[in-house]
């Protein structure tokens, strides 16, 4: 198996973008209901960085990398998100077991 930096580095040079953003679905029958302000996560990419991110959810929750990971699009990760994408990823492993 990969290790974090390996599928990092390989999905790097796919050139291939993630976005992230906050999201609110309309599911109103009609535009006079109230709207429910449901927030979600909305992840968009290829089929290719799509695979990225569950390769490094994998490898994050089954290696030995410490509690914590995050990658930014203004920051650490820049090269994995779409232009003008403001979210990025930060991930907690529970219970830490870091030494």
């Amino acid at each position: 198996m990969s290790n974090l930096r390996e599928i990092l580095e390989r999905h790097a040079e796919s050139g291939q973008k993630l976005s992230l953003e906050t999201f609110i679905p309309d599911r109103r029958d009609s535009p006079d209901e109230e709207l429910v302000a449901d927030r979600y996560t909305l992840i968009k990419g290829s089929p290719q960085s799509l695979r990225f991110l569950g390769e490094l959810l994998i490898q994050f929750a089954d290696g030995d990398c410490g509690c914590t990971f995050d990658i930014h699009p203004q920051g650490a990760g820049a090269a994995h998100f779409s232009a003008g994408a403001t979210l990025g990823i930060y991930l907690v492993k529970e219970p830490c077991q870091e030494s």
